[in-house]
């Protein structure tokens, strides 16, 4: 297992903002899982759904794309990657206004819910990555996030799948991302 975690892979420059410069066998398959298994769980739940295809095939991309997204953010490659400069971070939150977009779209009666969430999901980000020491970009994070959680819980969702999406949506951000993950580990 522990060669399994330790060799590293290259990874091709059109996937740098997915995986890092770098990444090991064990990172893409967890990865993977977290991709799958949130994308899995919505084609589970919405695959009978009046919705048009174009509508599920959308939801589906987005629910891979967050389900990996949370689980990619923590590992080291896609971590040092993004630590590597703060106008990348910066720029990586801003296009993931593009995902609550979407999902509005796909669920219209859930603009209130996904709006407030993301608004204070983009604003907690931006918190903590302009907090200097990585310890305290934790402890702000894990904080931000239960908030994040008691408004979501707080906001009137109609729809228990919009609600876990946008959920996984703060956790990617205020959590995943927006801590410097590596800076921590080696302090």
């Amino acid at each position: 297992m522990g060669e399994f975690q330790k060799n590293k892979i290259k990874v091709h420059r059109f996937f740098r903002e997915l995986f890092g410069r770098e990444t090991t066998s064990f990172d893409l398959l967890a990865i993977l899982i977290g991709s799958v298994s949130l994308a899995g769980l919505t084609l589970f739940f919405k695959w009978n759904a009046d919705f048009s295809v174009i509508k599920k095939t959308v939801l589906t991309i987005l629910a891979l794309d967050i389900g990996g997204g949370v689980v990619a953010n923590f590992t080291s490659g896609t971590n040092n990657y993004y630590a590597e400069s703060l106008s990348k971070r910066y720029l990586f939150v801003l296009f993931h206004l593009a995902q609550p977009s979407l999902l509005i779209w796909i669920f219209p009666s859930e603009l209130v819910a996904i709006l407030g969430v993301m608004l204070f999901t983009l604003a907690c980000s931006i918190i903590v990555l302009r907090l200097y020491s990585p310890q305290n970009q934790r402890i702000v994070a894990v904080t931000l996030l239960v908030l994040s959680m008691i408004l979501s819980a707080l906001l009137n969702y109609t729809d228990p799948l919009a609600q876990l999406i946008m959920l996984f949506f703060s956790i990617k951000l205020i959590l995943s991302f927006s801590v410097n993950w590596t800076a921590i580990i080696n302090e």
